[in-house]
């Protein structure tokens, strides 16, 4: 049987390139009309306009193609942490990514047995219904055998618990995290690239709490909170900082940065939360550090932290290694142009290309 064209898939390539209906329409010389029968399919555009599409959209005929949608994961299945000035075209954009980026993983992950490495992660079991987030943050840390002190990579650490992480291959600043689960169960922590690693290791954080507290995926201000006070005892345990924060001052910071992996700003929060500054003294603290709001001193990784992702890389060497596919092959699989599947290549350290470069942001 023929496969047929895939409206769905049209809505994601267009999207995907921050592209308007009406502006995709302009450099088809087609009208609006036509492209948003082609995606309601209302009507099939022939293989001279798919031609068109794939050129414009700069995605291969064959992604049009595909019948799987389910592996495209919707974005509401997943945990957005954004900033309130992103505008509505760009979110839709990068919506499109996550869950292009989703497909991925679920398609390099069906290969690939249990016993060969990728498994379900081993999250708390039987939560108690009333634990506060830092109750489960500090469980967690026990589940996992954390020791005491920093956590140097977060990455590693939730890696070697079957968690991906990937950073963000389109950069916008307003963008902080995202998380879910694959098809296959797979949860994944998806982290903006360009922030500074103190911002991006509290991402992490972050969006692991949402991973293990929020199952219904339904999006809240105070699961944010909730994820945000799970973050702050996961990366600086209170029984452990909080001797350390008593009489905190400006000119302190730096080295409880250094020593922690985390903010000057998250530090100044964290003993507000923990009771050791009145909200006057927050507030005055935060004043004293406005000149470092866009960035703060102390270089982590001089420090030993470091957040590299590896576990896409790890996938994606399988299917090279153990399965005997050739890079063509899985650029195929993945339905990928030359330049993007490059790039995809080259941000997991196996190519010399260059990633997911967007027509426009």
């Amino acid at each position: 049987m023929q496969a047929r064209f895939n409206y769905q898939m049209l809505e994601l390539a267009r999207s995907s390139r921050g592209f308007t209906q009406k502006e995709l329409a302009a450099l088809l010389n087609r009208t609006q009309a036509a492209v948003s029968h082609w995606e309601h399919n209302l009507r099939e555009p022939n293989e001279d306009d798919i031609s068109l599409l794939s050129t414009a959209l700069n995605y291969p005929v064959s992604f049009f193609y595909q019948q799987e949608v389910d592996v495209y994961l919707p974005p509401v299945q997943g945990h957005y942490r954004k900033k309130a000035a992103l505008k509505a075209v760009s979110r839709t954009q990068l919506e499109s990514h996550f869950r292009l980026l989703g497909g991925w993983v679920n398609k390099l992950q069906d290969a690939i047995e249990v016993e060969d490495g990728i498994a379900s992660p081993d999250f708390l079991e039987d939560m108690v219904a009333d634990a506060t987030p830092e109750d489960l943050a500090r469980q967690l840390r026990a589940k996992w055998r954390v020791p005491n002190g920093p956590i140097r990579s977060l990455t590693t650490l939730l890696e070697n618990h079957k968690i991906l992480v990937a950073k963000t291959w389109l950069f916008n600043e307003n963008v902080d995290g995202y998380s879910f689960h694959t098809n296959s169960g797979m949860p994944v922590v998806y982290v903006n690239r360009e922030v500074e690693l103190d911002r991006l290791r509290f991402n992490i954080a972050h969006e692991l709490g949402h991973l293990v507290m929020h199952s219904d995926c339904l999006p809240d201000a105070e699961r944010e909170k909730e994820a945000h006070r799970f973050a702050a005892e996961f990366l600086m345990p209170g029984h452990e900082i909080h001797d350390q924060l008593i009489n905190l001052r400006i000119e302190g910071l730096m080295a409880l940065k250094a020593r922690w992996g985390c903010s000057m700003a998250a530090l100044v929060r964290r003993a507000r939360d923990l009771g050791l500054l009145s909200e006057e003294r927050y507030k005055g603290m935060l004043i004293g550090l406005s000149p470092y709001r866009k960035k703060e001193p102390v270089d982590l990784t001089k420090h030993g932290f470091v957040e590299k992702p590896q576990l896409l890389g790890m996938m994606v060497q399988y299917h090279l290694d153990e399965l005997d596919m050739t890079a063509t092959q899985i650029r195929d699989m993945l339905h990928l142009n030359d330049g993007d599947f490059s790039q995809l290549m080259l941000t997991l350290g196996l190519g010399s290309g260059g990633m997911f470069v967007s027509h426009r942001l």
